[in-house]
């Protein structure tokens, strides 16, 4: 029910349920103002925008206006006080199963000609008759007066304007368009059918539907209508061309009712397998469900500012559900913050080495990674100093209490399940098992079952660190092999070397020799390198192409003496 200037901080509902009477419930104290006047069943109920009059109708095949404002009223003449009952209009043959207010504020103050033309405020009622009937409203300032003539408070007898035979079934729902100029009805022939407010012509049937059509309602915003049926989807309609432009899928039973909210942006649905589900109409997904009832939701709606919906089901419940969106990203947002300003003194305290703070800020905002992260920084700290990382561990874990040794063994757990990090967790196991009594150990609670899912992953460990260390040997024979046959290989070289002389070119050349265009006759001698003549002791060791001992050249000389 939206608020009316006198009531700007006071939110209500109109709850018909199996019984005449309509009740007006307060949505912050949950207290009941009660509208009697039916006298059967009531099937629906509608609030105008205006927030001043509600309409209702039932099995007593009527219609009733009410006033919104339940609260007495001192009569200025008689002491009496207002009803709240303010028209009532007859005609229907069968019960009334829907009807719907025209949603244009300022129409509610049109009065006199205009609002019997049908310029003014009306209301749009469907019944089980098939028929689709409106009813035009005389105008706020007729229908609130006090008294008439005789002093008595009569409600207004409405008539009909104008009447269509809307569908072949019985009619679900009929709904007004914001800017009043549309009427839309569903059934349970599977169609939706539009029509024209001003003299209730067909404009338009959409099909697509599989089964009887529970809901339908025109966007705030856009050109669009949205519907939910017995097949259990919700359609969203184009109304520039009449056709399907979204179908959303996801509840288990039956679509019963629909609405729109964030400006036209997203829809919400409720469901006859009790669940409320919200839909974002862009990407076509489902981005909350929401379970409050235990059967049917065959009521919701939404209030005039968008951050309360109210549900109620056959499991004889109302709830009030409250858009928290603000708030949870309020609270991400300084969640984001506060996990900064740790992490950056997190960060500080490993700079300078205060592994012990850092280890204590790292449990108390419960990350493992952080936590790993300083004990790895704890363990290579000890090392380059020449230590071993136990005895630090041992130093800290002395000084764990049960629920930090609890947390921190549950982190052990986790780790240990990959070989990366099963070295670091092993070693704070190790560290706590032998530094804190095994008594102690044993009567800290959850903590032997958290040892217990340690102990598989650690036998795998050893287990691949024997198969590494045997396979091993295999790496140091093949090492063994090949450096005894490089050591073969070196000594052949060298003792070749050794027996081997180093040739050089001959320093002598005889014939002819053409050097840069001229011809030189004769022999030359090769200039050696400076020192070449003082040292003929290197002759023994170096052997010149063309050159022959001196032994050999007097031999040949005297065998060409003899010659001669």
């Amino acid at each position: 029910l939206p608020s009316s200037q006198q009531e700007k901080h006071n939110k209500k509902a109109v709850v018909a349920t199996n019984s005449a009477q309509v009740r007006v419930f307060d949505l912050e104290t949950f207290s009941c103002d009660i509208l009697d006047g039916h006298t059967a069943t009531v099937l629906c109920v509608d609030a105008s925008p205006c927030g001043r009059f509600i309409a209702t109708c039932g099995k007593d095949k009527t219609m009733r206006i009410w006033s919104s404002n339940t609260s007495k009223n001192d009569d200025i003449t008689a002491n009496k006080s207002r009803s709240p009952l303010l028209a009532v209009a007859t005609g229907h043959t069968e019960a009334i199963g829907a009807t719907s207010l025209s949603r244009k504020v300022g129409r509610y103050d049109v009065v006199g000609k205009a609002a019997d033309n049908g310029g003014g405020s009306f209301v749009v009622t469907a019944s089980k008759d098939r028929t689709l009937k409106r009813w035009n409203l005389p105008g706020a300032r007729i229908l609130l007066a006090e008294q008439n003539d005789d002093g008595e408070f009569e409600p207004i007898a409405l008539k009909t304007c104008f009447s269509a035979r809307a569908h072949e079934k019985d009619i679900n729902i009929v709904s007004v368009a914001p800017n009043d100029s549309l009427i839309a009805t569903g059934s349970q022939d599977k169609m939706i059918k539009l029509w024209k407010a001003t003299d209730l012509s067909l404009q338009a049937t959409l099909k697509g539907h599989k089964r009887g059509v529970w809901d339908c309602q025109f966007s705030p915003y856009d050109r669009v209508l949205a519907s939910c049926s017995g097949d259990k989807t919700i359609k969203l309609w184009s109304l520039g061309d009449y056709s399907c432009v979204r179908t959303f899928q996801g509840h288990l039973a039956s679509a019963l009712r629909v609405r729109f909210l964030s400006g036209g942006l997203q829809l919400v649905s409720s469901g006859a397998d009790g669940l409320v589900k919200l839909w974002t109409i862009r990407s076509n997904e489902c981005e909350a469900t929401m379970d409050g009832h235990h059967d049917k939701v065959w009521a919701m709606d939404l209030s005039a500012d968008g951050t309360q919906l109210v549900s109620g089901g056959a499991d004889s419940q109302i709830v009030v559900w409250n858009d928290t969106t603000q708030e949870e990203e309020d609270e991400k947002r300084a969640s984001r913050e506060q996990n900064i300003l740790l992490e950056q003194r997190l960060a500080n305290h490993l700079r300078f080495k205060e592994f012990e703070q850092a280890l204590e800020l790292a449990l108390d905002l419960q990350k493992p990674m952080h936590v790993l992260k300083v004990l790895n920084a704890l363990v290579e700290n000890d090392m380059k100093k020449g230590k071993s990382g136990l005895t630090t561990l041992q130093d800290h874990a002395k000084k764990w209490n049960d629920d930090n040794l609890v947390q921190i063994m549950r982190y052990c757990r986790d780790w240990n399940t990959r070989a990366k990090n099963s070295h670091i967790a092993m070693l704070v196991v190790q560290a706590a098992v032998t530094s804190i009594p095994v008594h102690t150990l044993a009567s800290v609670s959850g903590l032997p079952e958290i040892l217990a899912g340690i102990t598989p992953y650690a036998e795998r460990h050893f287990e691949r660190l024997d198969r590494l260390q045997s396979s091993s040997y295999l790496v140091d024979f093949v090492l063994g092999a090949m450096g005894s046959l490089d050591d073969g290989i070196a000594d052949e070289f060298t003792a070749w070397e050794k027996s081997s002389k180093l040739v050089l070119p001959p320093r002598d050349i005889d014939g002819r020799i053409q050097i840069g265009g001229t011809t030189l006759l004769g022999s030359s001698r090769r200039k050696g390198r400076q020192g070449d003549d003082d040292n003929d002791n290197t002759d023994d060791e170096i052997v010149t192409i063309g050159e022959s001992d001196d032994s050999d050249d007097n031999s040949s000389d005297e065998e060409m003496g003899e010659t001669e």
